[in-house]
C-alpha cells in the first residue's frame, strides 16, 4: 500500500511538470533573466501564463458563471522579486501584464509565482487576477494581494 501511494503520488508530481500551453503571448522583446538563480520562471514563462489562464477559465465558468476565456498577453513586467531567505521562506515574483479577453476587452492581469507552493509543495505556483473580473474579491479590491507594487 505504501509503495502504490508513492508510486501514485510519483506519477502525480510528474505529470504537473509536463508542459502546458497558454493564451499567446505577443509582447515587443523577449523579458531580460533578470534573476538567474531563481528558483520561479520568469513572467513571461509560457508555463506561467498557462496557469494563470487555466486559473482564469476555471472562475469564470464557477464564479462568473460565463465562457469567457484569455486569448492572448501582452506587456508583461516584472513588478517585484524576492528570493527565498532564512526570514523569507517562500520565493515570490510579481507580476503585471494586459490579457485580451475573448469578451473583446483589453484587461490588466496581476499574478504572482511562488515557490515552493506547487502541487504537494514541490515547484512553483503562478495565481492571478484580472482587474474588473474577481467580483467575489479573491484577492481583495482591485486585485490588491497580487498587485502589492
Amino acid at each position: 500500500m505504501r509503495l502504490l501511494s508513492l508510486v501514485l503520488g510519483a506519477s502525480l508530481a510528474a505529470g504537473s511538470l509536463s508542459p502546458a500551453f497558454g493564451a499567446d503571448y505577443y509582447g515587443a522583446e523577449p523579458m531580460p533573466e533578470m534573476h538567474a538563480d531563481a528558483l520561479v520562471p520568469a513572467c513571461n514563462d509560457p508555463k506561467v501564463l498557462a496557469d494563470v489562464e487555466d486559473q482564469f477559465e476555471h472562475g469564470a465558468v464557477e464564479m462568473l458563471q460565463t465562457g469567457v476565456v484569455i486569448d492572448e498577453f501582452s506587456g508583461l513586467m516584472e513588478k517585484a522579486y524576492f528570493p527565498m531567505t532564512e526570514d523569507r521562506p517562500i520565493e515570490r515574483r510579481y507580476c503585471q501584464g494586459e490579457a485580451l479577453i475573448s469578451d473583446g476587452h483589453k484587461r490588466t492581469v496581476y499574478y504572482v509565482v511562488s515557490h515552493p507552493l506547487g502541487f504537494a509543495s514541490i515547484g512553483w505556483k503562478a495565481e492571478g487576477c484580472v482587474l474588473g473580473l474577481d467580483k467575489w474579491l479573491i484577492y481583495g479590491a482591485n486585485c490588491q494581494s497580487l498587485r502589492r507594487f
